[in-house]
């Protein structure tokens, strides 16, 4: 059983050349995406162009959010919807729960609390009509989808974000999430065989942080939720790049 991270999105919250930062984690019979980002559909698509599989909005058995930025968060619905009114198969939704308190009153409720039947009466429905929601335990405390194992910690950020461990057959891999530079949180990650690193401006993480890390950790780190302006071919750190895989 090998475990398998692809790259959906690289781009921050302001990108006009890339799809927003966003993975896709394989093993075994489990799928499972990290993030639901704006145009998720034709990233997903998309990912056929770039030596991979043709996927859909059906085709991913869990999703996790780990936080409520719209970078983050804004596909979100397009899946939902697409779920219900096309397949009739609810998606499996993940997210700590100071993410789900507000995922569906200050995301996701304006547009989805009423449907129109066919009769024309309209009825109220609630984030559970649309998924299975299922909050993450606490903070370190590891829990399985299917054939992942995944760890969460808070990350320093303006909201409540998860960075991520995820293990499978002895192999594993660490997200950042969005996150100013933090040492401890680097050290959590640092045991994966990949570590997926945020680079950004303002509350995010300084590309000189990660450069003066030991060259161990560098070597298993790949940047994302990089800026349009990051010089990707010069990159003191190799990026991610769109349509990635790593088999681990």
């Amino acid at each position: 059983m090998t475990l398998s991270v692809r790259v959906v999105g690289v781009g921050d919250a302001f990108t006009a050349r890339y799809y927003n930062a966003c993975l896709l984690v394989e093993s075994a019979g489990t799928r499972l995406l990290v993030d639901a980002p704006p145009a998720l559909a034709r990233a997903l698509r998309d990912l056929g162009d770039r030596g991979g599989p043709t996927l859909g909005l059906d085709d991913v058995d869990h999703v996790l959010i780990t936080h409520l930025h719209g970078d983050h968060v804004g596909g979100l619905e397009q899946l939902l919807f697409w779920r219900r009114f096309v397949t009739g198969r609810k998606a499996v939704l993940h997210a700590i729960p100071e993410v789900l308190a507000g995922l569906w009153d200050a995301r996701l409720r304006g547009g989805m609390e009423v449907l129109m039947d066919a009769a024309g009466d309209r009825h109220a429905l609630t984030l559970d009509d649309y998924a299975d929601v299922r909050p993450m335990p606490a903070a370190g405390e590891a829990f399985s989808l299917g054939d992942l194992s995944l760890a969460w910690r808070p990350t320093v950020h303006h909201i409540p974000t998860s960075a991520l461990r995820v293990t499978a057959g002895g192999a594993s891999f660490g997200y950042s999430a969005d996150t100013a530079f933090d040492p401890s949180l680097v050290a959590w990650l640092a045991p994966s065989d990949l570590v997926l690193h945020e680079t950004n401006f303002g509350v995010h993480t300084p590309l000189a942080a990660l450069v003066g890390l030991d060259p161990s950790l560098r070597a298993r780190m790949r940047l994302i939720h990089y800026s349009d302006l990051h010089d990707v071919e010069a990159s003191p750190i190799a990026c991610a790049r769109e349509g990635d895989r790593y088999e681990l």
